[in-house]
């Protein structure tokens, strides 16, 4: 009797192992394009706790320079889903990327910043007329150069602009090769513990709150609505996890040097991560539209500004957390 019962103990082992690899086979593998930044921490909170996995998504997380970099290959169908800021993904619809937004992550209002050679600072007074300003193109980075600029009374065309990927932007102000840079985090931070005070971040109210996104290649949401939705689930999770575990969501970002814990003591609290989608998102996609148009960022045979709303789908977030969606997207 004994025997049989071990012999039906070892059976049931045995299926419930083939069970749970038939069930990790069965997972979803989602291809996500993930930029270096502090305001990726959903996405890696959702890998490292296995948020993903509980929710039957096998993440493939791909690294990118910068959400503009994960935008083009979102669109290029290199990803399934992307983080990045909304700058890009405006860009992306004036190009008619076949991607759409299906949330906002984080948001910052002060993530911006211009970090000017201290040698351009006379008693206090900046001046940046005629100076090369590295900034990186069609990104939150070349907006707030801009916006930083006219806030200043500063024609943008009275600079020289010096496009460059935003991993150059910290080498490049500190070897002099540009008298200025506009940068995020962690990217302002390591210039600045590069040079070692020669390098000094030019003080402005605060001109832009910059949004973290999820974006999602059409084709894919339409082909998989369900791992969409499933992917939204973990995300949420990791959002409500960094809300009730903030000292061990800082910690995952320590062990992946995207900030430092000075940054953390000073600027965590700037950081806000809250799944929404806000009219404001749209204001804001609107307001960088025309500023591209403007200042000529937009190629003269584009179109018309394009139909934000038709960029933004609301439905997944809706059937999740419908309190977090704005009236607009109604």
């Amino acid at each position: 009797m004994k025997q049989f019962e071990f012999g039906a103990w070892i059976y049931s082992l045995l299926l419930a192992l083939l069970l749970a690899a038939q069930s990790a086979d069965a997972a979803n593998v989602v291809r996500i394009a993930v930029p270096p930044s502090p305001m990726s921490l959903p996405f890696y909170v959702a890998t490292e706790r296995k948020f993903f996995e509980k929710h039957q998504v096998k993440p493939v997380l791909i690294g990118c320079g910068s959400g503009q970099d994960c935008i083009k290959i979102l669109g290029e169908g290199g990803a399934d889903i992307a983080s990045s800021s909304e700058l890009p993904l405006m860009f992306a619809a004036y190009e008619r990327s076949p991607v759409s937004i299906l949330a906002t992550l984080a948001t910052n209002n002060h993530s911006l910043k211009l970090l000017v050679s201290r040698n351009l600072l006379n008693e206090g007074q900046l001046n940046l007329v005629g100076k090369r300003i590295g900034y990186v193109p069609k990104s939150s980075s070349h907006y707030y150069l801009d916006t930083f600029l006219l806030f200043r009374g500063i024609d943008p065309k009275d600079v020289i602009e010096v496009p460059m990927a935003a991993s150059e932007l910290p080498v490049a102000l500190v070897q002099g090769r540009v008298d200025a840079i506009s940068v995020w985090e962690p990217w302002a931070e390591k210039t600045l513990n590069l040079a070692h005070g020669e390098v000094a971040h030019a003080n402005a109210p605060r001109l832009y709150t910059l949004t973290f996104n999820v974006s999602v290649r059409n084709q894919f949401k339409n082909q998989q609505a369900d791992t969409v939705h499933r992917v939204l689930k973990a995300l949420s999770e990791a959002v409500d996890y960094i809300r009730d575990y903030p000292s061990r969501a800082q910690a995952l970002l320590l062990r992946k040097k995207l900030v430092s814990q000075e940054h953390i003591e000073k600027s965590w609290h700037e950081y806000i991560f809250r799944m929404t989608l806000q009219q404001s998102l749209v204001s804001t996609l609107q307001g960088q539209a025309r500023w591209a148009r403007r200042e000529g960022h937009i190629q003269s045979n584009l179109p018309e500004e394009p139909e934000y709303l038709d960029y933004i789908d609301a439905s997944f977030l809706r059937l999740h957390k419908s309190d977090y969606v704005d009236f607009v997207y109604r």
